[in-house]
């Protein structure tokens, strides 16, 4: 009895929910923030800052490219590779039990490109940054069920200004404000995001795929963003806020703001952080709202740790001069609790800083 009543209520959350996207047009994570349990109030840095928390922004530049892949790349991506030599082998990913029972569940391939620099000016530290993101989306809940797969793509690009100013010795306040483009490439109509689509149907499938000729056609709507934050400092102690705010989310189809609270303490060796996400999210549960972030810094290599929505994360980054290259695993979870539709993901990520 108590098994049926735990099946019938995750039956009905999953049939209840939105999908919460963790990233949207004007809003992503860097692989470190990711690796440390989705935390950013008072560990973002650098350019990025500005993005999330622009109370952390401080002069510099850098140039990056965060490449998001699912869990089931290992198994797909060799399969697809022969395919691409051979087209006639697409019967036999029709019938490859290993190929289809990894393109089911929920996956999302992403890239994100992002150059920017910023310079003291007086008593003010300011800057901008640009950016250009992209992700493919799908839901395959059943192979018996090819009717009902859930699709989407979408891409934007944008622009941002911004900066920070101390206030006292240990009170920093940010502000940044962008403007970009933005748009869903599947579908390519005005339907809601993601689509429902029958694969098994090519006029459904059709109905939905852009025309390759157009591509950037597809990215027609502006949106605005506005990014405020705070951050006191106290010897080791930190404690933080950021407010994210976008005029016209395509993901959601209306604007998003998300405001986020955190704390961190850094023990030299070991920095500790933990945040509140999304507070003002009435559908997302308290503990889906909690991060929790770990690094260790040893100079040229940087360890990262978290718990993020239930899930572990981690990560590490190779800090030489000028370049960076780093690894991050972590988990997007759409829905609002937590543990319950996580998609384990894989970041590479390449950036250099001036």
């Amino acid at each position: 009895m108590r098994r049926t009543l735990s099946f019938l209520l995750t039956l009905l959350v999953l049939l209840a929910f939105s999908y919460q996207w963790e990233n949207w047009p004007g809003f992503f994570k860097p692989m470190k923030n990711s690796a440390m349990g989705g935390t950013y109030v008072t560990t973002a840095e650098g350019i990025e800052s500005l993005l999330l928390n622009p109370a952390l922004f401080e002069a510099g530049g850098a140039v990056g490219s965060n490449l998001n892949l699912s869990e089931n790349v290992a198994t797909i991506a060799p399969k697809l590779f022969e395919l691409l030599k051979d087209p006639n082998k697409i019967t036999q990913l029709a019938t490859d039990t290993e190929f289809l029972k990894a393109v089911q569940g929920v996956h999302s391939y992403g890239l994100d490109l992002y150059g920017g620099y910023g310079t003291n000016l007086v008593w003010a530290s300011v800057g901008g940054l640009g950016a250009f993101q992209t992700e493919l989306f799908w839901n395959l809940s059943s192979l018996m069920n090819l009717s009902q797969v859930e699709l989407g793509a979408w891409a934007s690009y944008f622009g941002m200004l911004g900066g920070s100013v101390k206030l006292t010795k240990d009170l920093k306040i940010g502000l940044s404000v962008g403007f970009g483009m933005a748009g869903t490439l599947i579908p390519a109509t005005g339907t809601s995001y993601p689509a429902t689509v029958d694969v098994t149907n090519q006029s459904s499938l059709t109905a939905v795929l852009p025309d390759v000729s157009k591509l950037f056609s597809y990215i027609d709507t502006p949106f605005f963003v506005f990014n405020v934050g705070a951050l006191y400092r106290w010897n080791d102690l930190s404690l933080g806020v950021a407010f994210h705010y976008n005029s016209k989310d395509i993901l959601r189809d209306g604007p998003t703001q998300v405001l986020s609270a955190g704390v961190s303490y850094d023990l030299k060796i070991l920095k500790l952080a933990f945040e509140m996400e999304d507070i003002l999210n009435a559908q997302k549960s308290l503990y889906r709202k909690m991060n929790l972030g770990l690094e260790s810094n040893f100079g040229f290599l940087k360890l990262y740790a978290g718990l993020h929505a239930g899930w572990l994360t981690g990560g590490l980054k190779l800090d030489v001069p000028f370049f960076n290259v780093a690894f991050s695993t972590y988990v997007v979870e759409f829905s609002p609790n937590a543990g319950l539709m996580g998609e384990r993901k894989y970041t590479l990520s390449f950036s250099t800083r001036f």
